[in-house]
């Protein structure tokens, strides 16, 4: 029923399963005859690899049988091309399979062959950085936990800006330590800088700046941040992003509107001296993202878009970097309308500092207005069109169902769609708005996390509920987060954001949410400990990500 698949290669089959779409990864994998190449040792590894991925999602008896069956394939490929990684695999997957004996003599060896040269033959494609954070996995597989730790001193030291591959190894190290039963804070030391999301109001004088830049100087230090997310407003925004940029650290700019929209509503209007160091700390930033094309009137909207986007981003970067989050907020010393005053006057900074789901990571600095700025809070008049909405928006289609002639989609209406709809309006979380996309179904939502429920839901059906266990339909879910014009008699959900849906829609991977940067970060904000996220490349010039309900047990 499905169209004909391509012949994948391993790179992609292992890119399908790293997103959480192991069985989709499988099914290429199958389909390209990799399976059949039992004296291939880069098929084998990568046999391995899935069923590894498949053993972590899985419990019980299930996951000890794939985690035997993993280290065999492992074993298979370093018979035939012994490498450092297919040996450290094999020898992580005994232990986690039960076998520690036999993980520690594997462990042993390699470390005996690194230490004489006998590997070093095949290990010159290996990295400086993963031959010594090889060397830490194998110690700690013997048992030696401050030799590990001095082996990562070493593969710090040989790519100390490597974070991505660090992160890998920690999460590598974890299971085992988890494994073993045994204290994993040691590890704290080796992990990435922390990432931050910040925020604060436009009433700031560059003259009063700098006793805010000696508060924020301080904090950072203590909080060892590396990573900053966040728009670059006159004020509180320039500063602290200027702080970051000082420590070296990396500056991710997220505005709500154009570069040259944003200049003329958050910088033109303010002092000078705000539009030169607004270019300059735009120039020296690691990434700058508009998540919106709007121009003219100001519409509060977008910039809450942008705070979902920051603040989730900041998240989701210290997720896949086996790190933490912290929100830093620079707030004025008035009152919202509530009165309470937590996070000041301002409705955008209250609704972000309300929003933040780690409170325990979360600083505010009092920086009194010393610019003539109304605070939001305060204005008389709401600012935006009525008619536009933040939408989580999420395609479902069925994979194949375009291309049924009409006694098969017949059939398909009877056995798939019926069912389908039958099971999802029996769902707890319902969508705010549902409409036809051609022969898939739009739904949206007001909240993105109902979004996430709706769509966590969708994945855990199971195919004999549905009748698809002889009728092979794979669904298939696209996400995105944007502004859309919510319209009435009759229901219509229209704009930019519904036609860049679609565009997500036609790169969806089957079995996980193939979600837009907006929507993933949007939903890190509080769900974080819900899901796995896994960039997958692009849809144009968006941004995916496959977001997976996380595993009672996962790598």
């Amino acid at each position: 029923m499905s169209p004909a698949q391509p012949k994948a290669s391993l790179a992609a089959i292992i890119t399908a399963a790293r997103a959480g779409s192991v069985r989709y990864a499988a099914t290429l994998f199958e389909a390209g005859g990799w399976a059949a190449r039992i004296d291939d040792p880069a098929a084998l590894a990568t046999r391995a690899r899935l069923l590894k991925d498949g053993a972590l999602l899985a419990t019980g008896a299930e996951r000890q049988h794939l985690l035997a069956a993993a280290a065999e394939a492992y074993a298979a490929a370093s018979r035939i091309r012994p490498q450092p990684y297919t040996i450290i695999n094999e020898a992580t997957l005994r232990l986690l399979g039960g076998d520690r004996a036999a993980a520690t003599a594997i462990a042993h060896a390699l470390l005996e062959q690194l230490a004489s040269g006998e590997a070093s033959g095949e290990a010159i494609a290996e990295t400086p950085y993963f031959i010594a954070a090889i060397r830490a996995e194998a110690q700690l597989l013997c048992g030696d936990i401050a030799a590990a730790a001095a082996a990562m001193h070493q593969a710090c030291l040989a790519d100390p800006d490597g974070w991505s591959d660090r992160a890998s190894t920690l999460r590598q190290l974890g299971l085992i330590l988890d494994a073993l039963d045994s204290d994993k804070h040691w590890l704290d030391v080796f992990r990435p800088p922390r990432s931050l999301h910040f925020a604060g109001h436009l009433g700031i004088l560059p003259a009063a700046g700098e006793s805010l830049r000696t508060e924020v100087d301080a904090w950072m230090q203590a909080e060892n941040i590396g990573f900053g997310f966040g728009a670059l407003a006159a004020g509180a925004d320039i500063i602290v992003a200027e702080a970051l940029l000082a420590r070296h650290g990396e500056l991710h700019v997220i505005l709500p509107t154009s570069r040259e929209a944003f200049f003329a509503q958050s910088i033109a209007p303010y002092h000078p001296a705000w539009a030169r160091r607004f270019e300059s700390c735009l120039a020296a930033a690691h990434s700058v993202q508009s998540v919106t094309s709007l121009a003219g009137a100001y519409e509060p909207l977008a910039t809450r878009l942008a705070s979902d986007v920051a603040m989730g981003a900041a998240v989701l970067n210290a997720r896949m970097l086996q790190s933490q989050a912290s929100q830093l907020l620079v707030i004025d010393d008035g009152t919202d309308r509530s009165g309470t005053g937590r996070f000041g006057a301002g409705l955008g900074t209250s609704y972000i500092g309300e929003r933040w789901r780690d409170t325990g990571r979360q600083h505010c600095i009092v920086a009194p207005r010393s610019a003539p700025v109304l605070a939001s809070g305060l204005r008389e008049h709401p600012e935006g069109r009525a008619d536009r909405r933040l939408a989580a928006m999420l395609a479902i289609t069925f994979d194949g169902l375009d291309s049924c002639d009409e006694t098969r989609f017949a059939e398909a209406l009877d056995r798939v769609i019926a069912p389908f709809r039958a099971a999802c309006a029996a769902l707890p979380v319902q969508p705010d708005l549902t409409l036809p996309m051609g022969n898939a179904r739009l739904v949206a939502f007001a909240d993105p996390d109902a979004a996430w429920h709706y769509a966590r839901a969708l994945l855990a059906m199971k195919p004999l509920a549905l009748g698809l266990a002889s009728f092979a339909l794979p669904l298939r879910l696209a996400g995105h987060y944007a502004l859309a014009h919510w319209l009435d008699d009759p229901a219509a959900l229209v704009g930019r954001g519904t036609a860049e849906l679609a565009v997500i829609a036609a790169s969806a991977l089957p079995g996980v949410l193939t979600a837009s940067e907006t929507l993933a970060a949007a939903l890190f904000v509080n769900l974080a400990d819900d899901m796995l996220a896994e960039h997958v490349g692009e849809a144009g010039e968006i941004k995916l990500y496959a977001l997976t309900p996380r595993p009672l047990v996962q790598a």
